[in-house]
């Protein structure tokens, strides 16, 4: 997961959209259409959201890391 393939919305109604998008051969962004991550009624709920996403990528690096040091 990278977490710059993540995109953060803000609609005119208030309404924030958490959206995900593919990548090409190159590591950047691919054109099309996008995954809706999460849909938020609150900056605060988004925030919330985007840490989760941030925690989560950190652990499971970490992770990564200590199956490949005992392999």
């Amino acid at each position: 997961m990278e977490l710059s393939n993540y995109e953060l919305v803000r609609y005119p109604s208030g309404q924030l959209v958490l959206m995900r998008s593919g990548t090409n051969a190159q590591g950047l962004p691919a054109p099309g259409p996008k995954d809706v991550v999460g849909v938020f009624a609150n900056e605060a709920e988004a925030q919330n959201a985007l840490a989760r996403l941030v925690a989560s990528h950190g652990s499971s690096g970490q992770q990564a890391g200590r199956h490949a040091r005992r392999g």
